[in-house]
């Protein structure tokens, strides 16, 4: 590697690194701060409030890294364009491409780092992190939404208003089945919890209501063997977050529920995104380089840094905008992470083509 190479990568390093340093320790300060009450029951000591805080930082560092790319590539650049240094490499006969080459490997190394982040790290820190919150795992049940959450099976219509115990165990089940033609309801089961045993599921405590045209029958039972194709992993997976779910199992799980209990695209949108983030560092990178070349003198340090935050922020909502269009079924999952991705490369693109 020449010394011009070493110093532009060196430098590209050491300015992102001291950015996401800044940025981390700004979330782990305001974390403490809003945290510092815990939540709300169980014992919550200054020890586990660090730890919780602390086990978000994988998550943190995964969120923020392409950001501090972004910053730290524009004040490297604009140091060296303050000093010249670009006018001489450039005079020396260094193309836009070939400057940006070193600090593209600063970005590889972070999208390399950000894999392994989201892949080994993120998904243990969290889940760990969200057990803490919970009492250090003692509250076994998680509240599904206010609604509850609703599946079908075939004809069969499910409501589960909590999961716990890994997903074997179930409270608040309410069953519907409807008539042919969905013309109406034939019969309701409500049913205080469920319990997955031996590779089957159990109600328990359940009141069966048959609806006929003139009257409603009514029968109680203890318990009552339900036949669903309901695995305990599926049912897991929407007790936390996906950020707690490796790529196998975001796989896994959209493959399951698109198969025969539910489609929808939650899973398939976290799959696509834990692919595709990794690269917007290496993108922004591409974006900004000749942003400033061509305006060397544009402002200074804090007017480029404006820019960055200004570009980082619109990145994040065009990409928070289309994945709630793509859950709502708007658009598919992988256009909804792709579509942001290729417009700003197309605008760096752009940019490049302008500068040589």
């Amino acid at each position: 590697m020449k010394r011009a190479d070493a110093l532009l990568f060196r430098g590209m390093f050491f300015y992102s690194g001291l950015v996401l340093i800044v940025l981390l320790a700004m979330v782990f300060v305001a974390q403490l701060i809003a945290k510092a009450s815990g939540p709300g029951h169980g014992h919550w000591t200054t020890g586990l409030l660090f730890r919780y805080v602390a086990l978000q930082m994988p998550e943190t560092a995964y969120t923020v890294i392409p950001l501090a790319l972004l910053i730290g590539a524009l004040i490297w650049i604009g140091m060296l364009n303050s000093h010249s240094e670009i006018t001489a490499l450039r005079m020396a006969g260094w193309s836009l491409g070939r400057l940006q080459r070193p600090l593209l490997g600063v970005g590889l190394l972070a999208a390399l780092s950000m894999f392994v982040l989201g892949q080994w790290i993120v998904p243990y820190s969290s889940l760990a992190s969200e057990l803490l919150w919970a009492n250090a795992g003692t509250h076994s049940f998680q509240e599904l939404g206010n609604g509850g959450l609703w599946l079908r099976q075939g004809p069969m219509l499910i409501r589960i208003q909590l999961v716990g115990s890994n997903g074997t165990q179930l409270r608040q089940i309410r069953i519907y089945y409807p008539q042919a033609g969905m013309v109406g309801i034939a019969k309701q089961v409500d049913a205080q919890a469920a319990t997955y045993q031996n590779g089957h599921w159990i109600l328990r405590d359940l009141r069966e209501y048959q609806l006929g045209d003139h009257a409603v029958q009514i029968s109680t039972a203890a318990q009552q063997n339900w036949s669903v194709h309901l695995q305990p992993e599926t049912l897991r997976s929407f007790a936390h977050h996906t950020r707690t779910m490796t790529l196998q199992s975001l796989w896994r799980n959209d493959r399951d529920l698109q198969g025969g209990v539910l489609a929808m695209n939650r899973f398939a949108l976290a799959f696509w995104q834990r692919i595709t983030y990794p690269w917007v560092g290496l993108i922004m990178i591409c974006l900004v380089v000749p942003m400033v070349i061509r305006n060397p003198r544009a402002g200074g340090a804090y007017y480029w840094i404006a820019a960055g935050l200004a570009l980082g922020i619109s990145f994040h909502f065009l990409t928070q905008m289309s994945g709630f269009i793509s859950v709502a079924g708007g658009i598919p999952p992988s256009l909804a992470t792709l579509t942001p991705m290729a417009l700003y490369a197309a605008l760096a693109w752009f940019l490049y083509k302008r500068h040589i």
